[in-house]
């Protein structure tokens, strides 16, 4: 199942449905009391509903399949900070992926195969440094459905972050690291942002649900633009080599803090010189 832009708002106002019912209300209450996750942090089901539907009233994302790619290739090698509030793009808000990437799909902590497509997300700021909870919405592969997982939190300080990040990841943690990626890809440069507006039909559809139509923020990949083609500082160099994709720490004088910034792939050097670990060519001369 593919989760267009267009599509979202309606899958947020079904999803919500669900989570406002009365099975709803079962479902939660079912998590917190055969969770052990749940039983430890102390919430019961009426905290879990009440976290889920907060996040789903927030504003909505869809991540583009390249955009999508690139955050989770990136998130692999994303090391950890201590977050703040506005590291996340929106204190409440759904996320889908157009075309989940190949992470997001595989088996949960109970073998059970599904593929992740996004998530929603809710903001909770405490003394001790705050939180976002994050409820991954899946599609089982017997099922043609999107449903609603149990929301897990991620930890604003570093220290609490670490050992959910250390263990073998399961397919929960390469959701966060894909969505602690994206949230950073979003407001940089490379970050290609327009307003998607639902369908006619769609907006009939939401307003029978007593929904009203939202639009879609749709985050795609910009291209990059050309590097520095001659190095840095005032060498002069007689080759050009590949710069592989990698986070650099930037500092942020407003917030008084330093962020990842992701920088692109590129090819430095001077133009027309040998390409190090390029192709061997080999010539024909009479």
């Amino acid at each position: 199942m593919q989760v267009r832009a267009v599509d979202l708002p309606e899958l947020r106002a079904n999803l919500r449905s669900f989570a406002a019912s009365v099975e709803g209300a079962e479902y939660w209450e079912d998590h917190a009391a055969t969770v052990d996750y749940y039983q430890t942090l102390k919430v019961d089901g009426a905290g879990l509903g009440a976290i889920v539907l907060d996040a789903l009233d927030g504003d909505l994302f869809a991540v583009s399949g390249p955009m999508g790619e690139l955050a989770a290739t990136a998130g692999g090698s994303l090391e950890l900070f201590d977050m703040e509030a506005q590291d996340v793009p929106s204190l409440t808000g759904v996320l889908a992926f157009e075309s989940p990437p190949a992470l997001l799909q595989g088996a949960d902590g109970d073998g059970s195969l599904m593929t992740l497509h996004g998530a929603a997300w809710a903001v909770r700021e405490v003394e001790e440094g705050g939180c976002v909870w994050i409820t991954p919405i899946a599609q089982p592969s017997d099922s043609a459905e999107l449903l609603l997982g149990g929301p897990r939190l991620l930890p604003f300080s570093m220290a609490d972050q670490a050992p959910a990040m250390t263990r073998e990841k399961n397919l929960f943690d390469c959701l966060v690291t894909t969505l602690r990626a994206a949230w950073l890809l979003m407001g940089q440069p490379l970050a290609d942002t327009s307003e998607v507006e639902p369908s006619r039909a769609i907006r009939k559809r939401l307003r029978r649900m007593d929904c009203e139509p939202a639009s879609v923020r749709l985050i795609d990949l910009r291209r990059p633009k050309t590097g520095n083609a001659h190095g840095s500082g005032n060498r002069d160099y007689h080759y050009q080599w590949i710069v592989r994709g990698h986070w650099r720490q930037q500092w942020y004088p407003v917030r008084q803090v330093h962020r990842p910034v992701w920088i692109a792939p590129h090819v430095k050097g001077p133009e027309g010189a040998p390409l190090l670990g390029g192709e061997k060519v080999n010539v024909w001369r009479r």
